[in-house]
């Protein structure tokens, strides 16, 4: 089975969000070890998905990081356009 790629538009959203996290996490003065604690999401993980590595996160990962952030959904997605 051939492995779908990611659109570039797609993947520049995907950066734009990864950057985003890694700000909020950097900016509030948080380790990865403390802000993956946080989220409930494996350092590993969050190393990756900062690193653009992960660039497939699962939606249920990116959701608990997005919730860390202790903003909402609307919120979180505003911060974007």
């Amino acid at each position: 089975m051939q492995k779908k790629s990611i659109p570039e538009y797609q993947e520049k959203r995907i950066e734009e969000i990864r950057l985003f996290i890694k700000n909020y996490r950097i900016n509030d003065g948080l380790t990865q070890s403390e802000f993956s604690k946080i989220s409930d999401v494996h350092v590993n993980s969050l190393q990756r998905f900062e690193k653009g590595s992960l660039k497939n996160i699962k939606l249920l990962t990116l959701l608990s990081l997005i919730d860390a952030t202790e903003m909402s959904l609307s919120e979180f997605f505003q911060t974007m356009e």
